[in-house]
């Protein structure tokens, strides 16, 4: 019998859903897992990752691979791929794709060439008439995708048969060298030469620039509850350790020494890509339509404009890209540009994971397909046959686009 004053609760019908136990309180990650979900940590991984494995090829393969003059013409060769990274990711940034900037890069090489050398015409329009073709197809490409709203892959696809068809065209499927009496001018050869040095102040300034992309890039990967006072002087700090380990370890003023201007106009490119990208209106539009399209609009952003502007801008990239492979080698063959898609792909998406947690950006795109170059230079060193070399960029592709879309799915 119930007790005076204290109400039974009458039993619960039969059939009737029970009410759920009270739940647990979650388990707290463990602390590894919580170190390494930190976005500084989290953005650095692919970056250690390569230098272990740099460092393997180092114990492999000794001064055969650690030899600094040859690991700089490795980039110097490879800069028309690092300068089409650049034209891809600007267009990643969008939300689009861009098939055709190898075969823009195809038909200015024989522009730069046909035209002064062929043609006879003063190699101050050459320039302009190539950076110009490069807007032209920036353009078509943006109409396409964004006036006529056909698929990007199918747009750019088809204008990269058009560019290498009309680079076919002009040069009758054949190589177009110089002709005598119609030589390229000294000083477009010497920008192309591996010997030829820029003054030593302006690689200077360019490590400054790198220096301060570097702090920048780093305020991105500020751990949350950090304030942002002793994350500035950390950013300070891990600035000057990067700049002391180069510097010992590395030689950083031997490295400075031994760039060439094609390295050089690499970096200035680089500069200014990242202060448009970072610090202007038109790059957080870029970001903007690229994240959401839908709620771009409605904040004011014109989408198609923004879009379009990518695609002129990755044109233009992919024209200098020419331009430079013209320069380094004197002429222009069939298909040239052909096999630098793939690797600059790979660059820019690379660089959603190098220093970086799923943001394309201009430093990692960089590095990445300086990376991509010199993995498969140490496999080549190492008497792996350079028909490899796509497998190892395939590779490298596919796994950057994996391990950007698994941070992304666990940020979700």
């Amino acid at each position: 019998m119930a007790a005076r004053g204290i109400r039974t609760p009458a039993p619960a019908p039969a059939g009737a859903a029970q009410a759920p136990a009270p739940s647990r309180p979650a388990r707290p990650a463990p602390s590894l897992r919580r170190f390494l979900a930190r976005p500084e940590i989290e953005g650095s991984v692919t970056f250690v990752a390569f230098v272990l494995l740099f460092a393997g090829y180092g114990i492999w393969l000794g001064s055969s691979f650690l030899n600094i003059d040859d690991r700089l013409l490795d980039v110097h060769q490879n800069v028309p791929i690092l300068l089409l990274g650049l034209a891809v990711m600007v267009t990643l940034v969008a939300g689009a794709f861009d098939l055709s900037v190898a075969s823009m890069a195809t038909l200015t090489t024989f522009l730069s060439i046909g035209l002064a050398s062929k043609d006879g015409w003063p190699f101050g329009l050459v320039l302009v008439v190539c950076l110009a073709v490069g807007v032209a197809g920036g353009l078509i490409n943006g109409f396409l995708v964004e006036r006529l709203g056909v698929n990007t892959f199918i747009a750019t696809l088809g204008t990269s048969g058009l560019f290498v068809g009309a680079s076919k065209v002009y040069s009758s499927g054949t190589q177009l060298s110089p002709l005598p009496g119609h030589e390229l001018p000294t000083w477009f050869t010497d920008v192309g030469s591996f010997s030829q040095k820029p003054p030593a102040a302006v690689m200077w300034v360019a490590v400054a620039l790198a220096a301060v992309a570097a702090f920048a890039a780093l305020e991105r990967l500020k751990p949350a509850g950090r304030d942002a006072r002793s994350w500035t002087v950390a950013r300070v700090g891990i600035v000057a350790v990067v700049l002391l380990v180069l510097t010992v370890a590395a030689n950083l003023p031997k490295i400075v020494d031994r760039c060439s201007y094609l390295v050089a106009v690499t970096i200035i490119v680089g500069a200014g890509m990242w202060i448009l990208m970072r610090f202007t209106t038109y790059g957080r539009y870029l970001r903007a339509a690229g994240a959401n399209r839908g709620a771009a609009r409605l904040a004011g952003v014109h989408v198609q404009r923004e879009v379009m502007k990518a695609f002129v801008l990755g044109g233009v990239l992919a024209a200098l890209a020419g331009v430079l492979l013209g320069a380094s080698q004197g002429s222009a063959a069939p298909d040239v540009a052909a096999g630098f898609l793939l690797p600059a792909f790979a660059a820019a998406f690379l660089s959603t994971v190098v220093f970086s947690t799923g943001q394309f950006t201009v430093w990692g795109t960089i590095i990445g397909g300086i990376f991509v170059v010199w993995t498969s230079q140490g496999l080549i060193i190492g008497g792996v046959a350079p028909q490899w070399t796509d497998v190892v960029n395939g590779v490298v592709l596919v796994a950057a686009v994996a391990l950007s879309a698994l941070m992304k799915r666990q940020k979700a």
